[in-house]
This record gives structure tokens, C-alpha cells and sequence, in this order.
């Protein structure tokens, strides 16, 4: 068990390093989410969004090494933990803001669909719906539970991205926002993936890429 939690925060710890965001990184993701030509300002609250989730990885190849499906080394795993980076990256999201920092309470009511494409939504639930059906044929019953939790995930990840204050530049945070539901749903599909295995496997890999890659952005107005 010590030698699993060390192999894992290692693990853990050399893909922060390699994957800590910089100036062009954070330039790079808002780019490729329809944020064209980046201010510094809104480079920063990229970086910031990134900071949040990858400061996390260490402690949560740790803590899946504690989980009976967790040996932190599978495509199923690796999905599990940056999914629960992103879940507990949104969760914190919501506590209030400290001094000095910018939040703007939203005068429009924001929908799902307002940040979110209805299309990843409805790939994730099929996909989903579909897993269940293969575990339950297969009688693998013992795989449900993992199923539902990281649908739960998904589903709080969502959640938050809605309900969290605005923070920073309006165009960031739009963007930034459904970034967070799309990736989250793209993890979520990995995971379902894997739990199934063979050929559906491959599907929620591929389902992963193209929800994360899908920055369909709202131009609807909150603030």
C-alpha cells in the first residue's frame, strides 16, 4: 500500500510539472475556446482556472490508490482523478470571493444550454444509458456503482459551472465555463468506457477527445 502511494504521488507530482500552466498555455486554451487575441488580464484568470485543477492531481493519484478500482495506472483511472480535479476545482469555485478579488452576480438567468452544447450532453447520456445496459447484460453489477458516482460527478461538475459567480473577464468565464462541462462529460464517457471495456472502451476515449474539443460558446449576455 506505501509503495502504491508513493508510485502515485510521483506519478502525481511529475504530471503537474509537466502539465503547470504557463502564459502560453493559458493563451493557447483561450484561443482554442473562441477567446481570440487574449488580454493579459485574461490570460491570467487561465492560468488561474488551470492552477486550481492541477494542483490537485498529486493528492488525487494519491487518494485513488485508497479506492479498490484505483491503482492510478489505466485510461479509466487517469480520467477518474483529472474528473475529480475538475469537480473539486468547480466545487471550490463557489465559496465567496476573497478581498479583492472580482465577482459579478449574473442579471440574466444562466440555462445549461445557455454554456453548454445539447449535443455533448446527449452523447453523455446515451453513452451512459448504453454502459448500463452492458454491465447489466454482462452481470456486472459490481461495476454499477463506480458508473453511478462518476455520473454524479459529471452531474455536480455541470451543476456548478451554472451556479458558480462570475469571476473575472465576462468572455473568459463564458468560456471557461463550458469548457468545464464539456471535458467533464468527455471524462465521464472515458470512464464509462472503461469500466465496460473492449471496443467501448475505444468509444469513450474517442467521445473524451471530441466533447473535449466541442467549445461551442453561448452569446447570450449574464452580466
Amino acid at each position: 500500500m506505501l509503495y502504491d502511494m508513493l508510485w502515485a504521488a510521483g506519478v502525481g507530482l511529475v504530471l503537474l510539472v509537466l502539465l503547470w500552466p504557463t502564459r502560453s498555455t493559458g493563451k493557447r486554451l483561450l484561443k482554442s475556446w473562441k477567446v481570440h487575441d487574449p488580454t493579459p488580464a485574461q490570460i491570467d484568470d487561465a492560468i488561474r482556472y488551470l492552477k486550481r485543477r492541477r494542483l490537485l492531481y498529486p493528492w488525487l493519484f494519491v487518494g485513488l490508490t485508497l479506492v479498490p478500482l484505483g491503482s492510478g495506472r489505466g485510461t479509466g483511472s487517469l480520467a477518474a482523478i483529472v474528473l475529480g480535479g475538475t469537480l473539486l476545482a468547480e466545487l471550490l469555485a463557489l465559496r465567496p470571493a476573497r478581498e479583492g478579488q472580482r465577482r459579478v452576480a449574473s442579471l440574466t438567468p444562466r440555462g445549461l444550454f445557455d454554456i453548454a452544447s445539447q449535443y455533448v450532453l446527449i452523447a453523455y447520456a446515451a453513452i451512459v444509458g448504453i454502459g448500463l445496459v452492458l454491465l447489466l447484460v454482462d452481470l456486472r453489477v459490481g461495476q454499477v456503482p463506480a458508473l453511478v458516482v462518476s455520473v454524479g460527478a459529471v452531474a455536480a461538475v455541470t451543476w456548478a459551472a451554472v451556479a458558480r459567480p462570475a469571476d473575472g473577464d465576462e468572455a473568459v468565464d463564458r468560456a471557461l465555463r463550458t469548457r468545464s462541462v464539456h471535458v467533464s462529460a468527455g471524462l465521464g464517457a472515458a470512464v464509462v468506457g472503461a469500466l465496460v471495456g473492449g471496443v467501448f472502451a475505444i468509444v469513450g476515449v474517442a467521445a473524451w477527445v471530441l466533447m473535449a474539443n466541442t467549445n461551442v460558446v453561448s452569446k447570450k449576455i449574464f452580466w
